[in-house]
């Protein structure tokens, strides 16, 4: 009768503990090995540029052509790219700016452009024209144009697939 109390006793305790004491224990260990030639895709994102551009209250309106490329001699990128062109400069109101893609006005928002893109595999040029003015009206007269402007290109490669 005392080892039946005594294993009745023990059956509770593992039961209750097995109900308040919820635990997992369990193990996963897989190895697997792949072998295989992987080539990484090579990003080719070419900016060219001309010569700089100088505008004066005379010849109050200038020009700066640029491209982007996707290649260079033969070799294509096999990836595209998704590009926004910024406008850097320090100018006052009397400097106005236009960006044109061939005869395609580009809208400028706070001097940049929306999300614009070159894709890969295929030779591409896109060229683009700075026009640079001066309205000389609302400028100050006799005062020196002495400007800098810097056309930046933030460009991210596009995922592939």
């Amino acid at each position: 009768m005392k080892n039946k109390k005594i294993l009745i006793i023990l059956i509770v305790v593992i039961v209750s503990s097995a109900i308040l004491i919820p635990t997992s224990i369990s193990k996963f260990k897989e190895k697997e090995e792949i072998k295989d030639k992987i080539e990484i895709a090579e990003p080719i994102f070419i900016v060219e540029g001309n010569e700089k551009t100088k505008i004066s209250a005379i010849n109050n309106i200038g020009y700066y052509e640029f491209s982007i490329k996707n290649f260079k001699d033969n070799k294509v990128s096999e990836t595209g790219f998704k590009y926004i062109i910024e406008i850097v400069s320090k100018t006052d109101e009397a400097i106005k700016f236009e960006l044109y893609k061939g005869d395609e006005q580009i809208k400028l928002e706070e001097l940049k452009t929306e999300e614009l893109s070159i894709t890969g595999n295929e030779k591409i040029e896109q060229k683009y024209k700075l026009k640079v003015t001066y309205d000389n009206t609302k400028g100050t007269q006799g005062k020196d144009i002495l400007e800098e402007v810097q056309v930046k290109i933030h460009s991210e490669q596009m995922e592939i697939g």
